[in-house]
Formats: structure tokens, C-alpha cells, sequence
């Protein structure tokens, strides 16, 4: 792949991830309400999760979920409903305390590491996405196949990665300023919200 392809590859991965969707929502979500280091581990979490699909459609996994639109409705849904629970349950947590409200307390690094993998797994449009996405630069390279596809898929899942991280630390640290009497609305009451509408868009979204 020449240096071109390259450039036109990373700010075609830089504009997707910078475009408003479930990841962005979900990690704004968790930092503002938890702070970075659980908006850290949401992103690793997305990333991998990310990853499953693009091993999917560079196997060819991907074109035969493309094929079977029940397959696709139900994982939508699955992914609608776990975002609807994500919200429901930040939601009904207990006020942080104000004086650390960027402090992980309630949940481990885990969870929030498999919350990130859960919503971007199941979420069947990243594996229609990565299906077009990819060969539209293998004619780029040499010797197109399974281990450069993965190479591409890569470059979106590094992007991504700094995109998301950034946006964790922004939102985090804008959290932490913003607190005294609207801290309970900014770390919960807000991004529990926002999760809620955005698993019951999904849902209602046409497969």
C-alpha cells in the first residue's frame, strides 16, 4: 500500500470513530459517570469487541450474517436491550460521592472492560460496516487476503482506540469540574439517560 492509500485509510478511520454512535455515547457515558479509568477500560473493551468483527469479515463470517437478516435483528435487539440495561442500571445507582467523583468504586475494571466488549459485539452493523469497509483498500495492496484484512481492520481499531481514549479523558475531566450540585445530574442522571434512548433507538431502528 502506497502512502496515499494509507493517508486516505487513516482519516477514513479518524472520521468514522469521530462520528456520533453507541461507542461514543457508551464511553462518554461511563466517564462522566465513573471517571477515566473506567472510561479506559470501556474502550479497551470496545476494542476488542471491535475486533471479533473484524476478524468476521475477514473470514467471511460477516457476508453471511449480511445474509441472514433474523440473525442480524437478533442480535440487534440483544444489543439494544444490554444498552436499555446499562442505562437503567447507572440509573438506579447510588449517588457518587463529590469529593472524587472520578474515583471507580461500585465496579471493577472488568466489568467496565466487558460492558465495552458486550456493546460493540453486539452490535451487528460494525460487521456490515467492516465488510464494505475493508475491501474498498485491498486493491491497494499486493496480495490481498485474510492477514491483510486483519492489518486494515487493525488501523480502525488503533484509531479508534485514541479517538475513544481522548474522548474519556476529555469527558472525564470535564465531569470532575463540573461538580457540587449538578454532579449527580452530569454522573448519572445524564449519561444513564443517554443510554437508555440510545438501546431503544436501536431497537426501534429498521434491521
Amino acid at each position: 500500500m502506497d502512502l496515499n492509500a494509507f493517508i486516505l485509510l487513516v482519516i477514513a478511520c479518524l472520521a468514522v470513530n469521530l462520528s456520533p454512535g453507541p461507542s461514543v455515547l457508551l464511553v462518554s457515558s461511563v466517564s462522566a459517570a465513573r471517571g477515566f479509568k473506567a472510561g479506559a477500560f470501556a474502550v479497551l473493551g470496545m476494542t476488542a469487541g471491535a475486533f471479533v468483527h473484524v476478524l468476521l469479515a475477514a473470514s467471511g463470517v460477516a457476508a453471511a450474517l449480511a445474509a441472514a437478516p433474523l440473525a442480524f435483528t437478533l442480535v440487534q435487539y440483544l444489543g439494544a436491550a444490554y444498552l436499555i440495561y446499562l442505562g437503567i442500571d447507572l440509573l438506579r445507582a447510588q449517588p457518587k460521592s463529590s469529593h472524587n467523583p472520578g474515583l471507580v468504586n461500585e465496579v471493577s475494571g472488568w466489568q467496565y472492560f466487558r460492558r465495552g466488549l458486550l456493546v460493540d459485539s453486539l452490535n451487528p452493523k460494525i460487521a456490515l460496516f467492516f465488510l464494505a469497509f475493508i475491501p474498498q483498500f485491498l486493491d491497494a495492496v499486493d496480495t490481498p487476503g485474510f492477514l491483510v484484512s486483519l492489518a486494515l481492520g487493525s488501523v480502525f481499531l488503533v484509531t479508534g482506540a485514541i479517538v475513544n481514549g481522548s474522548l474519556a479523558w476529555l469527558v472525564a475531566a470535564g465531569a470532575t469540574r463540573a461538580g457540587g450540585r449538578f454532579g449527580d445530574w452530569i454522573h448519572r442522571w445524564l449519561p444513564g439517560s443517554v443510554l437508555v434512548y440510545l438501546g431503544l433507538r436501536l431497537m426501534w431502528q429498521d434491521s
